[in-house]
């Protein structure tokens, strides 16, 4: 059973978009309706209507509805933030080693201590991180 229900093709109130949420008893969806409805009449000025309204459905109407085609299941986003530092690592020390591999072709027009600098600073910067990556255990 999915948590959120959308709309897929309207009915009753309902509309394309909408969305059900699973209630905390599991035993129905709830969704609240709400429009806005503005009209304009030259005699009187401007018209406005509101209304707030919730729509519970129970769960088997929800599989119904479903299953003729009223209502998707909508996944929830996977919002992981999770970053495994051993894989960055991995990448970084690749990285840097293309980079040591290609210094000659990169740096043929740069002076020579320029070349040296760039060599040492890759050269440590994988040593630390090849020694950071040497800690998993």
């Amino acid at each position: 059973m999915n948590k959120i229900l959308k709309v897929v093709k309207p009915f009753f109130v309902m509309e394309e978009g909408d969305t059900f949420e699973l209630a905390e008893n599991g035993r129905e969806y709830n969704s609240s309706v709400s429009a806005e409805h503005h009209e304009s009449n030259d005699d009187n000025g401007e018209v406005t209507a509101r209304y707030n309204a919730s729509y519970t459905i129970s769960t088997d109407y929800a599989e119904t509805l479903e299953q003729e085609g009223y209502l998707k299941a909508v996944e929830p986003e996977k919002t992981s933030n999770f970053v495994n530092v051993f894989d960055e690592i991995k990448e970084l020390v690749d990285g840097y080693k293309h980079e040591l591999s290609t210094i000659d072709d990169d740096m043929a027009d740069m002076p020579q201590c320029l070349k040296v600098e760039r060599q040492t600073v890759l050269t440590n910067l994988v040593t630390v991180l090849e020694y950071l990556n040497s800690l998993k255990k």
